[in-house]
């Protein structure tokens, strides 16, 4: 998701590329975490990802390399390649320098606790409790908004807008709102950005 905002942004052509790809390529560890290796379908870190891009030669499209929805063997083809990143960095635990890098690169990859998006259905969800460390979902920042009614509170709250993967059906049309200010389940935590480099082919 995060790519493919960077990819228009810097190409004017949106692209969907292939999830499945990472799924079953990617295998990248985070030096600096113990045990955080991406391992497809039982998960991994955005920038780790970013790095396989990075240090793969990039990414296919989704039709060249459709989901399946399970770990497979790679089947990367680097001649197919129709995206990549140039650059990737972590943004800031500060909501106000969240906000300005979404308004000036376009989407944020985030981490977030989901265990409040299994119910949501509509609204601003404001939980009182939500483990801010148990960051186990990664999803696209793509908006905010300064009021939203938020019905566990029973007023007006801002909210960040969240784009997530479980389908148009789920949520509010696979969008997901959450309180802003106060690093609600983590959605501070774990935020990051990317440039795509350009493909000459």
């Amino acid at each position: 998701g995060a790519l493919e905002g960077a990819h228009y942004l810097a190409t004017g052509k949106l692209e969907s590329l292939s999830e499945q790809q990472l799924v079953d390529c990617d295998h990248v560890c985070d030096p600096e975490e113990y045990n955080s290796c991406d391992s497809g379908c039982n998960g991994g870190l955005m920038n780790n990802a970013f790095e396989y891009i990075l240090q793969s030669g990039g990414v296919v499209a989704e039709k060249d390399y459709p989901y399946t929805g399970r770990d497979g063997t790679c089947k990367f083809d680097k001649s197919k390649v129709v995206s990549s990143v140039s650059n990737f960095s972590v943004v800031s635990l500060d909501e106000e320098q969240i906000a300005a890098n979404l308004v000036k690169n376009g989407p944020l990859a985030i981490g977030i606790n989901a265990a409040w998006m299994q119910t949501y259905m509509s609204g601003v969800s404001c939980p009182y409790i939500c483990a801010k460390g148990r960051l186990d979902h990664g999803v696209l920042l793509v908006g905010f908004g300064k009021a939203g009614y938020a019905p566990i509170r029973l007023k007006e709250k801002p909210y960040w807008i969240i784009k997530n993967s479980w389908g148009e059906n789920w949520g509010e049309e696979g969008y997901y709102k959450i309180c802003r200010g106060r690093n609600v389940c983590g959605v501070d935590s774990m935020v990051s950005t990317v440039a795509a480099a350009q493909i000459n082919h």
